[in-house]
């Protein structure tokens, strides 16, 4: 009978254990993102704002984005800006780099029309949340798929009428296409 009630207690010992979700005590995490979350867009932002507003006192964002690309199955350790400013006044448009947390002007011309800038009072919701969004949403899933996989993160106005910031996530893999857009205002997902 003792015998009996030791096999039963083993059986029921090595069933909890193989049922329990692990040390952690709840179920087990995802991957973490493996693109760089630094710099944020908005801690480059400020010094390529600083370089903008030198360049034209009246220059607003008109857009901001980040591109990432394995390198021999590596994703880079650092997150490089581009920026786009417009100046209303003088009708032109700057492009800078912000690399290291130092702005550079690429380029200069005068645009062809007026550009949408976003309203930067309303943007609350930084790169690492967006990326986040992406990630839970299906990043995640698109990137184990696609080993080739590039990955864009671009800060835009949510159309030529409407100035509020929107973050677009889009990952390429060949004809393949992953899309993820939300508000840079409260960070909902768009349609």
């Amino acid at each position: 009978m003792l015998g009996l009630a030791f096999i039963a207690a083993l059986v029921l010992a090595v069933l909890l254990l193989w049922l329990s979700p692990g040390p952690s005590g709840g179920n087990p995490s995802a991957p973490a993102i493996p693109l760089p979350l630094e710099p944020t867009a908005r801690e480059a932002y400020r010094a390529a704002r600083e370089a903008a507003r030198a360049w034209q006192p009246d220059a607003r964002p008109s857009s901001l984005s980040a591109h990432w690309q394995r390198t021999r199955g590596r994703w880079p350790n650092q997150t490089v800006w581009m920026f786009h400013f417009y100046s209303p006044s003088s009708g032109r448009l700057a492009v800078f780099l912000v690399e290291v947390g130092r702005p550079r002007m690429l380029r200069e011309a005068l645009s062809p029309y007026p550009l949408p800038t976003f309203a930067e009072e309303q943007w609350r919701v930084d790169s690492p949340q967006a990326l986040e969004a992406w990630w839970a949403d299906g990043g995640a899933d698109f990137l184990a798929r696609h080993s080739d996989a590039e990955v864009t993160l671009q800060l835009k106005p949510a159309s030529p009428t409407d100035n509020r910031p929107e973050w677009v996530m889009t990952a390429i893999a060949g004809r393949q296409v992953y899309v993820v857009t939300i508000s840079g205002v409260d960070g909902q997902r768009m349609p």
